[in-house]
């Protein structure tokens, strides 16, 4: 403990830290700041010293725009339809006049077809060769006949700048000449036409000769149920404008009769099948079949006789239109249906054996316009959009025989069509309707 109390005496008076707490700071006010006069600068430019000009002729710069360029036009002959062809936009109750002739601006940049200009390098022709565009009522076989001529006429004046395709329709099957778009050269045009020549030439050659070309929106639900219902007014056109956009075309010329309007599509729905089946199936019950084989088996026999009668009438017609130095009729899908159901009705009455058709009946739905326009907005997005590539321009050339009507409603249904696809279209008049009850 002493050792201890020693310690704490001598260690006890050392320091061993001291805090300083620093003094607050004092501030002096600034000086007021001095105020600087603005400098100011003069410039003098002497124009007597100003160098002589030079003796080099002036040159104006101008800038145009591309769409104004002025390019050299290739006269060609437009096209006429026999002595009756008139071509032009509907309006007023007439028809415009058939232009004296068009012309192809060279450099694959304009092109004008039957009164229609289209810009771009890609050109597709969309041909529809179902048989309805052969009926008397156009002027038959003959009509189509100057149709392929004047197409074919138009395409050899196309310039070999541009590229271009021709396409088939006919109630769901597409034919493409080539796989894809080709040069507009001499051989590739000799090619395309004796390519073309043969189509809807005779009642036994009409329609889609191969069936090459299946696009990839056909595995969509809304292709599927309208390849379902080709019988349904309008649904060959939607189908076909599918494959039209995946081509990725810059302008379209589609040569057809009739356009529907955008919508609304009528279709099969695949969901109401099972309810389709039973219905039919029960009335088939009540007219004392046991099962659709029991049906089938009974109906068989009348459905070879209305056959066999269908091919007698069509017979004896073609030998009187050959003696006539007519071709062979070609009958549209309404009017077989006309025949065949005159056919039936004779039969009804004289055959003691007929049996009735009993046929399922499908229950339709409709996609809306606005549902169309939806589907034709993703593909186009799909195949342009995304592809920085400009949306094209469907236009539309709309062929009618020369007694044939066109009503306020058909020209609705085709602006209706072509103005989504900012296009433009014609009518144009065929020849004179052939008298077919004449040789019935």
């Amino acid at each position: 403990m002493l050792l201890h109390v020693i310690a704490l005496v001598v260690f006890g008076g050392f320091t061993l830290y001291e805090a300083i707490r620093p003094t607050d700071p004092t501030f002096d006010e600034p000086p007021p700041a001095e105020k600087i006069d603005r400098v100011k600068l003069e410039y003098k430019v002497r124009m007597p010293e100003l160098q002589q000009k030079s003796t080099r002729p002036k040159q104006k710069l101008q800038v145009r725009s591309v769409e104004n360029v002025a390019m050299p036009d290739v006269s060609i002959q437009v096209p006429t339809l026999g002595d009756t062809g008139n071509i032009g936009r509907f309006g007023g109750g007439n028809f415009g006049d058939l232009g004296d002739g068009g012309g192809l601006d060279v450099g694959g940049v304009s092109v004008e077809l039957f009164d229609i200009k289209a810009k771009g390098e890609k050109f597709l022709f969309v041909i529809d060769v179902d048989k309805d565009l052969l009926q008397d009522s156009k002027g038959g076989i003959p009509t189509y006949d100057v149709i392929k001529e004047d197409l074919t006429r138009l395409i050899m004046d196309l310039p070999s700048g541009i590229l271009f395709n021709v396409m088939l329709f006919d109630r769901g099957r597409v034919e493409l000449w080539r796989p894809n778009l080709v040069a507009a050269s001499k051989a590739n045009k000799e090619s395309f036409s004796k390519w073309l020549e043969p189509i809807n030439s005779s009642p036994q050659n009409v329609g889609v000769r191969n069936r090459n070309y299946t696009p990839k929106s056909w595995n969509t639900e809304v292709a599927q149920n309208l390849l379902r219902t080709q019988w349904a007014k309008g649904n060959d056109i939607y189908v076909t404008t599918m494959g039209i956009l995946e081509q990725r075309p810059d302008a379209v010329y589609l040569f057809t009769d009739e356009l529907p309007s955008m919508g609304p599509a009528t279709y099969r729905d695949g969901a109401n099948e099972e309810a389709v089946e039973k219905e039919y199936l029960d009335r088939l019950r009540d007219a004392g079949y046991s099962s659709v084989e029991a049906y089938e088996a009974a109906r068989k026999r009348t459905s070879e006789k209305i056959k066999d009668r269908i091919a007698s009438i069509k017979q004896n017609e073609a030998n009187k239109r050959k003696k006539s130095g007519l071709p062979p009729r070609v009958y549209s899908r309404s009017e077989e249906n006309d025949l065949r159901r005159k056919v039936v009705n004779d039969l009804k009455k004289n055959d003691p054996d007929f049996v009735a058709a009993i046929h399922r009946r499908p229950i339709d739905s409709e996609y809306s316009e606005r549902e169309m326009e939806s589907f034709y907005e993703r593909l186009m997005r799909l195949e342009y959009d995304q592809n920085a590539k400009q949306r094209p321009a469907l236009n539309a050339i709309i062929f009618k025989g020369a007694d044939e009507e066109w009503t306020d409603e058909q020209d609705d249904n085709v602006d209706d069509f072509i103005d989504y696809f900012d296009g433009e279209y014609r009518v144009l008049k065929g020849l004179g309707a052939i008298d077919s009850e004449k040789f019935q």
